[in-house]
């Protein structure tokens, strides 16, 4: 395990950074605690909230770690040396994480009571989003700029089987409800539905203005999935039919999206803005923008805060900076 710098909980003045539009100056959203990593250059990949253990996951790419925070201090708790981390799934009970490696091409299976690497499963090539299904207890990987999703068994540690998808994957969620996987292909401008109980894909919805989706929401009570193109628009997707229902403009280069299923929120990290939006009476309606960073294009909700959280670098040091949702 890596030893530490010192770390500061940072003044908000200090790691904000410059507001870059006069109409991004509405209160959207209110600063709140920050964390700074000293000496800490590298930019993040997905986040992730471990909610039973009140935890940030953070997977730091360029500087090979995954980096864990406790939410409720809110401090640091340790870095973890496993190479170019890109994202990280919870299982049922928050026994393990499951750390996608990229370029290692594998799969580190972290204990989430020690925070270390107790496990190591390879993959058959570089891996990038990942999910743990709850019903069938299965993990599930995306090929980097592949054309598959591997499943793997975390008890037998391997690979079981790979899912061909029509084209390549990008960000993933699961609904527990439908018991469906809902991928994003970027380079096709669709969503693919994996069927886990044969695993294999079953449908596939058009994602319509959202061209080259990178970014993925699920509103499980609503039915709907919130797909986020890189060109600066965001779809809504009926996944009992998997007819668009509409479509709205956000910050382009969004990477990561998040929903806050209590105000009916969704978050969208674009380079150096975030889109606030509300889904009320089932509309998109736009909350205005947050200034944020160049490397801040990932975004989590803490469920029981209702707390947003992204990461970026300055350049000098790292930093995981939250806001309180709107009021």
């Amino acid at each position: 395990m890596k030893t530490l710098a010192p770390l500061t909980l940072v003044s908000l003045a200090l790691c904000t950074p410059p507001i870059v539009a006069a109409a991004e100056q509405a209160l959207v959203l209110t600063p709140a605690a920050a964390i700074e990593i000293p000496e800490s250059k590298g930019k993040f990949d997905f986040l992730r909230i471990d909610s039973q253990r009140h935890r940030l996951l953070a997977a730091h790419e360029n500087d090979g770690t995954a980096d864990y925070f406790d939410l409720l201090k809110p401090r640091l708790l340790v870095r973890l040396k496993l190479g170019g981390a890109v994202d990280t799934a919870v299982d049922a009970d928050s026994r393990f994480y499951y750390v996608s490696v990229q370029e290692a091409q594998r799969v580190a299976v972290v204990d989430a009571a020690s925070l270390k690497e107790v496990k190591s499963i390879k993959t058959p090539g570089p891996t990038d989003a990942i999910l743990y299904d709850t019903k069938n207890h299965l993990v599930y990987v995306t090929h980097d700029a592949g054309a598959e999703v591997w499943v793997i068994d975390p008890v037998a540690a391997r690979v079981v089987q790979s899912i061909a998808v029509p084209g390549v994957p990008e960000f993933m969620v699961y609904d527990a409800d439908a018991d469906r996987i809902y991928l994003n292909i970027k380079s096709r401008d669709s969503v693919a539905v994996i069927d886990p109980s044969q695993n294999k894909v079953v449908a596939s919805w058009s994602t319509g203005p959202a061209v080259q989706p990178h970014g993925l929401a699920l509103d499980a009570g609503k039915h709907r999935i919130f797909s986020a193109g890189g060109t600066g628009k965001l779809v809504a997707i009926d996944t009992v039919t998997g007819a668009l229902i509409e479509s709205i403009d956000i910050a382009p280069k969004v990477d990561q999206i998040a929903f806050d299923a209590v105000g009916g929120i969704i978050y969208c990290a674009g380079t150096d803005r975030m889109s606030v939006l509300s889904t009320k009476g089932g509309k998109l309606t736009s909350l205005g923008t947050v200034a944020t960073a160049a490397t801040a294009r990932n975004v989590a909700v803490d469920p029981d805060t209702r707390r947003v959280w992204t990461t970026y670098t300055d350049g000098k040091s790292s930093f995981a900076k939250s806001w309180l949702p709107p009021p």
